[in-house]
């Protein structure tokens, strides 16, 4: 509670040198500090200035000032559509973004009126979109101000009519404005802060404006948008340039950089990457309004240098490359099945303009595509004609091994990999070596097969042995989690991942420890989901005593077990506390992490002839017992249930205060 007061007392003062002498600079800023006695001002600053939830804003001249201070008693207006009535929602860029920026802080959450006034996006706020009956289409994409229903119905406001926003010492205020003043100069102010070079953000050179004239927007003033519309300025959401810039050319050498930084890339290469990607992304909106490929990919790019092929073909020829196919996918459709569709489409009518060197990478694209609309088979059979095309281009090998991998044929995955070029620690390789059977000693290679064949054993089950189902239920475990990092859980595995370290402190490497614990990845496939996707998607591959054994496993509840007994370093007997059962799990830790009389929350899974422990062990205090129990019957979602199990780590007040039926939200 000390850290907490001394982070609000700081951020206060802050604030008070930021609302008496801003705009300053960071080292301004450092030098006020210091005056104050403030131990040193350049790391707090620089913590302070990179938070969320601090109100300080930066000025085009990059000096910065308290947001709050600069906008007192500014009102800015926005010409109200009829959706935005309907639905009491204000789309913001750019006639409101410079107030509105507010509400990304807590206190200016609600208006003045104590009625609830949120910044939502389309992507981000589904659930309370869907609540509301808004659909996405009417959120604008840079964001919306969503107010209470009947707000903007209540000032008596119509399509075409202006409303208002203004900040007052009470807060945010929505009103309705019947009369503006003259706007004149306030263009050319606008335009005084633009740089000719490059964009600047609009909200900056509004608040500028306002740091240069305490006057400025006290009174209701024409919207923004039509005010640099009317001085010929050029503007592109929110972003603000002088007339005539060329927004196009500066995204697409922005997009480039972006690209050539993010990847490490050759400024060509990074080139054909933006072009592709664009392509695709062109194409996706396209076909998801219904229009043929071929028409897609035509209307897509024509006005590129016109509706030339062959400059489809060029760019498309890069993707022989393996690292620009690979980048292609992650930089459009990344882990995630959204726009898949579209992936496989421009791929296959991409096949028909590139050169043969590339068409293996089309190939391949359509099987990613496959793949993660859930049709394994179909994605194997473009991986084999991939192969077939050019047997040395890796991308399909490295897929094909994880599907021998997933039916269990070792040896194939290993062959398959050796010729991708996976070096001995790639995690494929290191797993498929852990699960290599040893030929058979009792069985000669060309007597007959053990197996009853009446094939000679070089020819049937050499190179094929098969580990007991026991040994094997760790690889089966390990194949779910591999489709869960690759098959679009990200968002969810950060979200649990974010729960589980939220009492590291200032530990910086606190989420990327937590991404690696055994029980978020475990909460992600079975709470969250994953492992039945895995099995609905990529069952049909296992060999049927492992696909067995996972639907087992999905009937099978997490619960909260006390250790009966201990045989040290080989297994521990736990009796189920939820349903009385007692269970002999095989457990390395047992004697060093377990010990008679101890309570763990854990899932306990058959694995052929024995039980075993997945996704970690969680200690569980006596008198966390019953609630425990309570909210494992509610059957969590991974969020919660790790939120939970992780209060542990927690401070004793927040334990305290934790809700005593159910995970913290």
């Amino acid at each position: 509670m000390v850290a907490v007061a001394d982070a609000v007392g700081e951020s206060e003062t802050l604030a008070r040198i930021l609302t008496e002498h801003g705009p300053l600079s960071a080292e301004d800023i450092a030098a006020r500090l210091l005056e104050r006695d403030v131990t040193d001002p350049d790391t707090l600053v620089d913590r302070f200035l990179d938070e969320l939830d601090c109100a300080a804003r930066q000025l085009v001249d990059e000096k910065w000032v308290w947001l709050p201070a600069v906008l007192a008693g500014r009102v800015f207006t926005h010409r109200l559509c009829a959706e935005e009535l309907a639905y009491d929602a204000l789309n913001v860029t750019p006639d409101l973004d410079p107030v509105t920026a507010l509400c990304e802080h807590e206190q200016y959450q609600r208006l003045a009126d104590g009625s609830p006034a949120g910044a939502v996006l389309a992507d981000f706020d589904d659930e309370l979109l869907e609540r509301r009956g808004i659909p996405d289409e009417a959120v604008d994409p840079a964001g919306t101000l969503l107010l209470a229903p009947g707000t903007l119905g209540a000032l008596g406001l119509s399509e075409g009519d202006l409303a208002g926003v203004r900040l007052t010492e009470e807060g945010l205020v929505v009103e309705r404005v019947t009369e503006v003043a003259s706007a004149q100069g306030v263009g050319a102010r606008l335009a005084a802060t633009l740089d000719a070079g490059q964009p600047t953000y609009f909200d900056a050179a509004v608040w500028t404006v306002c740091a240069e004239e305490p006057q400025l927007f006290t009174e209701p003033l024409p919207p923004l948008s039509e005010i640099v519309d009317d001085h010929g300025l050029a503007r592109h959401g929110e972003w603000l340039a002088p007339g005539g810039f060329d927004f196009g050319a500066w995204h697409f050498k922005r997009g480039c950089e972006a690209l050539a930084e993010r990847h490490e890339l050759d400024p060509n290469d990074a080139v054909t990457l933006y072009v592709l990607v664009t392509l695709h992304d062109q194409i996706a909106v396209l076909l998801d309004a219904g229009v043929a490929p071929e028409e897609a990919l035509a209307a897509a790019t024509e006005g590129a240098t016109g509706p030339d092929m062959d400059l489809v073909g060029e760019f498309g020829a890069a993707l022989a490359d393996p690292l620009l196919a690979e980048l292609l996918v992650a930089e459009t459709i990344g882990t995630d099945r959204v726009g898949t569709a579209g992936l496989g489409l421009f791929a296959e009518v991409l096949e028909s303009k590139v050169p043969r060197p590339a068409r293996v990478a089309c190939r391949w694209l359509r099987a990613v595509a496959l793949e993660r609309l859930g049709d394994i088979e179909a994605a194997e059979r473009e991986l084999v004609a991939a192969e077939t095309m050019n047997p040395d281009w890796p991308l399909p090998l490295f897929d094909l091994a994880r599907i021998a991998s997933d039916r269990g044929d070792v040896e194939r995955g290993l062959t398959l990999l050796r010729r991708a070029g996976a070096e001995p620690d790639y995690p494929l390789v290191e797993l498929l070596e852990m699960y290599r059977a040893e030929p058979r000693r009792d069985v000669g290679r060309n007597d007959l097969c053990w197996c009853g064949s009446g094939r000679k054993y070089k020819k049937c089950h050499l190179g094929r042995e098969q580990l007991p189902l026991d040994d094997r239920a760790r690889w089966l475990y390990a194949k779910a989690i591999q489709h869960a990092l690759v098959s679009g859980w990200n968002d969810l595995l950060i979200e649990v991942a974010d729960e589980r370290s939220r009492h590291a402190g200032d530990d910086p490497d606190a989420l990327n420890t937590a991404l690696g614990d055994p029980l978020v990845i475990d909460a992600v496939l079975f709470e969250g989901g994953a492992f039945e996707e895995f099995l609905e998607i990529r069952g049909s591959l296992l060999p049927d005593d492992e696909r067995l054994l996972a639907q087992q496993w999905l009937s099978v509840p997490r619960s909260v077990f006390e250790v009966e007994r201990v045989q040290r370093g080989y297994s521990v007997t736990v009796r189920d506390l939820r349903t009385g059962d007692t269970h002999q799990v095989r457990e390395h830790a047992a004697g060093r992490q377990l010990k008679t009389g101890q309570l763990v929350c854990a899932r306990a899974l058959p694995a052929g002839d024995t039980m075993r422990f997945f996704g970690g062990v969680e200690p569980v205090a006596l008198h966390e017992r019953d609630r425990l129990i309570n909210l494992l019957d509610t059957e969590p979602d991974a969020v919660t249930l790790v939120a939970y199990l992780s209060l542990r780590f927690a401070p004793a007040a927040v334990r305290v205060a934790a809700p005593p039926d159910s995970a913290p939200e």
